[in-house]
C-alpha cells in the first residue's frame, strides 16, 4: 500500500472530449474521456467547456459527500472513467481516519447513468474488479485535495 496526500480528478480541455479527464493519485496519473459528462447537456453550437466543468463539479461534489459520510469499515465507489462498455471506479474504504483507495473497473456502461447523479452506485458496484495498487490517504487530506 502506498501512502499519498492528494487525489484529484481534473478537466484539461484539448477540444476533443477524449483524453482530457485526469485522475491523479499521489504522483500517478490516468487519462480518460469527458465525453459522457458533456452528453448530459450536449449542445453542438455551444462551448463544451462549461458543460463539462459543471457536470464534473457535480460529480466531485458527490465524491466529497460520499467520503465525508463514510462510517468506519464501510466502502463507497467513485466513478471517474465513463466508457461505452465499462466504467472506472475508485473503491474507497474507511479504516480509522484513513481511506484505502483502489482503482478498478465494472461492466456498468458509462452511458447508463448520469455522472451528475451517480445514485445507488456510490454505495455498491457489484461487479467491481480491482486493478492496480491500493493507496492510503487520510480522509482529511482526500477531502482537502478534492475541494481544490
Amino acid at each position: 500500500m502506498q501512502q499519498v496526500d492528494r487525489i484529484s480528478l481534473a478537466f484539461e480541455d484539448n477540444g476533443r472530449l477524449h483524453g482530457d479527464l485526469v485522475l491523479q493519485i499521489g504522483g500517478e496519473n490516468w487519462r480518460c474521456d469527458s465525453y459522457f459528462l458533456w452528453c448530459e447537456n450536449p449542445q453542438s453550437d455551444a462551448d463544451h467547456v462549461p458543460i463539462v466543468q459543471s457536470v464534473l463539479a457535480a460529480l466531485i461534489g458527490q465524491w466529497v459527500n460520499a467520503i465525508r459520510t463514510m462510517v468506519p469499515e464501510s466502502s463507497c465507489y467513485l466513478p471517474y472513467d465513463f466508457s461505452d462498455q465499462s466504467t472506472g471506479w475508485l473503491r474507497c474504504t474507511l479504516h480509522g481516519s484513513n481511506v484505502r483507495v483502489q482503482r478498478g473497473w465494472s461492466a456498468i456502461e458509462g452511458w447508463s447513468f448520469a455522472p451528475s447523479n451517480v445514485g445507488e452506485f456510490l454505495g455498491s458496484v457489484p461487479d467491481f474488479k480491482a486493478n492496480g495498487p491500493t493507496f492510503i490517504i487520510s480522509r482529511e487530506a482526500m477531502l482537502r485535495s478534492l475541494g481544490r
